[in-house]
């Protein structure tokens, strides 16, 4: 049975930990509090010998994830809100980075902004054919640096500036065709393709396929951290404008 924990539900599944962005009501958006949650159930099961691999996907059969939370119940001034959004966006990153076993992303519907960047981090993306991904910061007036970063790197410059200049949305169909996504599959095998991906990935000598991953997210960290600083610069050009 699946428990529910700071908008982070989780549950075990012959060993594959299944994490989902649960937050209904808010689109399965990320705040720090998810983030937060994110992070901590993936250091857990980093050091959790029965936890052999981690699936990523959403509560629900509509959203995957909405992206960052954008709200502001707590009325913050705009750069301090930015600061927490940044801040939110970082740790998971972070918690993903430093994560050395089997990580795959199920994707059950809309991955929007960083539910789009974080589902490119894992290792596998599996979507369901009704899956959607977009980056439309742009359109809300939001520069996204991580998303031109982690687009560009899967599917290159061009892809990178179609997306995140357009904020268009792209299929599950299209995704795969630009080889941003492993597999689509009929949103009722979703759950089973991607436990059997991730078992898979399991089997594989474990210390071989921690070293290849660091190899393969070599760079990003420096790239997310300029990304960051860029975007605290910018609020701070704004903020002082007023």
């Amino acid at each position: 049975m699946a428990e529910a924990f700071n908008g982070l539900s989780s549950e075990c599944r012959d060993g594959v930990l299944w994490l989902a962005f649960d937050r209904p009501r808010a689109g399965n958006a990320v705040n720090a509090d998810v983030a937060q949650a994110l992070a901590d159930a993936l250091a857990q099961a980093a050091g959790d010998v029965a936890t052999v691999a981690v699936v990523l996907t959403g509560a629900g059969e509509k959203i995957f994830s909405a992206g960052i939370d954008v709200k502001n119940p707590d009325n913050l001034p705009h750069e301090a809100l930015a600061a927490r959004r940044r801040g939110a966006v970082e740790h998971c990153l972070e918690a993903i980075l430093a994560f050395d076993k089997p990580l795959l992303a199920a994707v059950n519907g809309y991955a929007i902004g960083l539910g789009f960047m974080l589902a490119l981090l894992t290792d596998r993306v599996i979507a369901a054919d009704n899956a959607v991904f977009s980056l439309p910061e742009i359109d809300i007036n939001i520069p996204t640096f991580l998303g031109i970063s982690m687009v560009a790197r899967a599917g290159g410059s061009a892809l990178a500036s179609d997306l995140v200049l357009s904020g268009r949305r792209m299929s599950a169909a299209e995704a795969r065709e630009r080889a941003l996504i492993a597999e689509v599959v009929p949103a009722a095998d979703l759950a089973a393709t991607a436990q059997k991906a991730a078992l898979m990935l399991a089997a594989k000598p474990k210390a071989a396929f921690a070293l290849d991953k660091q190899w393969l997210k070599r760079g990003l960290r420096e790239e997310f951290a300029a990304a960051n600083a860029r975007s605290a610069e910018i609020q701070k050009s704004l903020a002082a404008g007023k």
